[in-house]
């Protein structure tokens, strides 16, 4: 009598996620995000170009983190180094009173030999004392907040239109026409890998120090994980959804009469 221990036939799993060109999606959404950055860099500059003191390493690091405000991730400010205090403005100082020149009594015995304090002080301009600093902190977390030049809306659409956009291609290119409509969700999943590895690489490179180097200025790594992937996952599978609707309206048809 004779045993048959050959294994069962079916793939472990479907074939129609075995077959799919990952690579290429994976590849799509890095130009997806590369994307979206540059045409950041058009909405910004464009027609004033940079400013005339500015050099193009900041510019484009300042625009990358622009880019990441439109994604809804909030610029994290952080101490550069161990004996930097960030300290809100104690409410025993009255801010409107003081002025460029005027002095600023600390208590040394409360502070560690060569600590800098940064104090968060709602003014409009950072009034620069010996080893002190003040910042009004907003323009620096939410620069498309205190953006003048243009509608906030331009700004927050450029993701929303590339990544729609990529959603799109990608399924054209990468699914077949009998491909159903579910199976948009493929090219989403794919993409939404690659654009938030390359914006979790990218919060390494656009950040920034003030007040000499007392801070750090960049996107944060945990709100850049969630939101990119919330915003790629589902504005790209929108986008490919609408390409397999596309080549599937006759069968849509037939299935609303």
């Amino acid at each position: 009598m004779s045993t048959d221990d050959s294994p069962d036939d079916e793939p472990l799993f479907d074939p129609r996620i075995t077959g799919y060109n990952w690579i290429a999606g994976i590849l799509g959404g890095v130009a997806a995000f590369l994307g979206s950055y540059l045409a950041m860099i058009a909405v910004v500059l464009v027609p004033d170009g940079p400013a005339e003191d500015s050099t193009w390493g900041t510019v484009l690091a300042e625009i990358g983190r622009v880019t990441y405000n439109a994604h809804q991730v909030t610029l994290n400010l952080r101490p550069a180094r161990d004996e930097v205090i960030i300290e809100s403005a104690p409410t025993s100082i009255n801010w409107s009173d003081i002025g460029p020149n005027d002095p600023i009594t600390v208590n040394s015995t409360l502070l560690k030999p060569n600590q800098t304090v940064v104090w968060n002080a709602d003014i409009q301009r950072p009034l620069a004392f010996e080893r002190i600093y003040i910042f009004d902190f907003g323009p620096y977390q939410e620069p498309i907040q205190y953006a003048e030049a243009k509608p906030e809306l331009l700004y927050y659409l450029v993701p929303v239109v590339a990544l729609l956009l990529a959603g799109a291609v990608l399924a054209w290119v990468t699914l077949s026409t009998e491909q159903a409509i579910g199976e948009a969700v493929l090219p989403g999943v794919a993409m939404t890998i690659g654009y938030v590895s390359t914006g979790v690489v990218g919060t390494f490179l656009v950040g920034t120090e003030l007040a000499d180097g007392a801070l750090r200025l960049a996107p944060s790594l945990g709100g850049t994980t969630v939101l990119l992937l919330a915003y790629a996952l589902a504005l790209t599978t929108v986008g490919a959804g609408a390409v397999g609707a596309y080549r599937n309206r006759a069968e849509l048809r037939r299935t609303i009469d």
